[in-house]
């Protein structure tokens, strides 16, 4: 006899696709050592299991099936039709290695001191924590890379940059619009790239793009997904809502992991307060600096 409840079916998380990693060994004011996490221009494919430092290990068969120990550019394939799962987004805000408050931009969950969780307004044009980086923006691709054949994997890659988030959205959006909704199946990839930016230069951005594709062939493979799914019955919409509740949706890093990343110095775009001026960021950028070093030495995160 099958059991009934207790067991929720769910997608194997089989790695995780990152962009930085731990850096130079240093000391902190009352002398501990501590790693500053760094960024890296290009990906890092890894597995779900740790080294004895606490690392993820790197998934060497798919970083050598990808050609290059520096890879810039990643074959994928989207599991839903969904945007939102595909990429879940949120408002974080971070104290530490706790997680204060989440928001979608209209409603968020914040813990107070007295460490009661309540609902309250989540406002980004006025928000205070985020126009100080307090929170940020975060997003979590969720995919399968086309190099593993093993169906029913997922590897998930997770940012807080605002630029990359934003520029995913976009992509999905514009593709999702030109097929109709269909986008589990389509051949894409995640690609980093560079992007000028008035306050830092150029700096490394994800995005998603078409594998070699034009768009009326893009459209064509759509269509025979379409069909594909017609002729077997296959209800995307109800295949969603069973992942759903199996609580695919859910971000389930440690908060210890995403401390150091969370912290590091990100060059994006973030929405500044009104009448904020030049000399103001630049002084917010080195609080910024400072929270890393103060926060790097109790951090447990590897990327």
């Amino acid at each position: 006899m099958a059991i009934k409840n207790g067991i929720y079916p769910r997608f194997a998380e089989v790695g995780k696709i990152k962009i930085g990693g731990k850096g130079e060994m240093k000391k902190s004011a009352n002398g501990k050592d501590f790693q500053i996490p760094v960024r890296y221009d290009h990906f890092v494919i890894t597995t779900t299991e740790r080294d004895k430092d606490g690392n993820y290990k790197m998934d060497t068969d798919i970083m050598k099936a990808l050609g290059s120990s520096e890879p810039k550019e990643i074959p994928i394939r989207l599991l839903f039709d969904d945007i939102d799962m595909n990429f879940h987004t949120s408002f974080c805000y971070y104290a530490g290695s706790k997680l204060i408050c989440k928001g979608n931009g209209e409603s968020a969950e914040r813990t107070g001191k007295d460490e009661i969780t309540k609902q309250v307004k989540c406002d980004p044009e006025n928000c205070e924590f985020l126009s100080s980086g307090q929170c940020k923006v975060s997003g979590i691709l969720s995919c399968a890379i086309s190099y593993n054949p093993e169906i029913g994997s997922v590897y998930r890659f997770r940012t807080h940059s605002w630029n990359s988030v934003s520029n995913i959205l976009a992509a999905l959006n514009y593709f999702s619009a030109n097929t109709n909704g269909v986008l589990q199946g389509l051949p894409l990839k995640l690609k980093m790239i560079k992007k000028a930016t008035a306050e830092h230069g150029n700096v490394n951005v994800v995005t998603i793009v078409l594998d070699g594709l034009e768009l009326i062939e893009m459209r064509k493979q759509a269509l025979a997904e379409y069909r594909n799914r017609m002729e077997l019955g296959i209800d995307m919409k109800q295949l969603e809502m069973r992942a759903k509740e199996a609580g695919f949706e859910i971000d389930k890093d440690d908060p210890s992991d995403i401390e150091a990343e969370f912290y590091t110095v990100d060059p994006v775009i973030v929405p500044q307060e009104k009448g904020t001026s030049s000399d103001d960021a630049v002084e917010k950028l080195k609080t910024k600096e400072k929270t890393v070093e103060n926060n790097s030495e109790q951090s447990k995160m590897d990327f």
